[in-house]
């Protein structure tokens, strides 16, 4: 390992007897943790598109990728990076050559969307029209006194810091000095409001809290 890459965990680690001994270990149960979150973050990014693609269904039929209405429903450009209709696009095409001439599947186009897709769906443009007739019902757990607006909301927030937290576990960054037991039950939350016994099963099969409980 560079010295670059160790030195946040050297850094973390100075004042122990051994520093580089403890910054080696360190670095070891971030790379564990990581590997664990992996499984949280996979329930989280399926139960979360399989809610959007249901809401989508109901609003533009089956081929809801396909739908003219709903390509033009998405805006150029989400944030400075993001461009939803050329990631519907680009989903489309992947589905359209995996297809090999026959029909294309929504299915497919689905699996190649990316969570930042599923993230932009939630903004407030989508409020009417879509969440407001369907978010109760696919978030059906989520408190009974909350509007629409505000669910829709607290799921975006939720989604926007989980992918940000997500793509440092990709890119192999520092997540140790985190509070990782928030992120967890974060993900948790999102998970549970659509369905609890998903969240049941979630949560017995991780190892998030028993990685957590290593930490040096």
């Amino acid at each position: 390992m560079s010295l670059p890459r160790m030195s946040t965990y050297l850094a973390a680690c100075s004042n122990k007897p051994s520093p580089l001994s403890a910054a080696v270990h360190l670095y070891a149960w971030n790379a564990a943790i990581s590997a664990a979150f992996i499984h949280p973050l996979h329930f989280c990014e399926v139960v979360v598109r399989n809610a959007v693609s249901e809401a989508l269904t109901a609003t533009y039929g089956a081929q809801w990728p396909w739908s003219q209405g709903f390509f033009l429903s998405l805006p150029e450009t989400a944030g400075s990076v993001f461009k939803p209709r050329q990631a519907l696009l680009a989903a489309r095409q992947k589905a359209e050559q995996s297809a090999g001439g026959n029909p294309p599947s929504a299915d497919k186009a689905i699996a190649e969307m990316s969570f930042a897709f599923w993230e932009s769906m939630f903004t407030a443009r989508y409020d009417h029209g879509l969440w407001d007739n369907h978010i109760k019902r696919l978030f059906p757990h989520a408190p009974a006194a909350l509007p629409y607006y505000k669910l829709r909301a607290e799921i975006r927030s939720a989604l926007e810091a989980t992918r940000k937290f997500r793509n440092r576990i990709a890119h192999h960054e520092p997540i140790f000095a985190r509070q990782l037991a928030h992120d967890y039950a974060r993900i948790q939350k999102v998970v549970k409001y659509r369905c609890d016994q998903t969240a049941a099963w979630m949560s017995q099969s991780q190892t998030v809290n028993v990685v957590l409980a290593t930490k040096p």
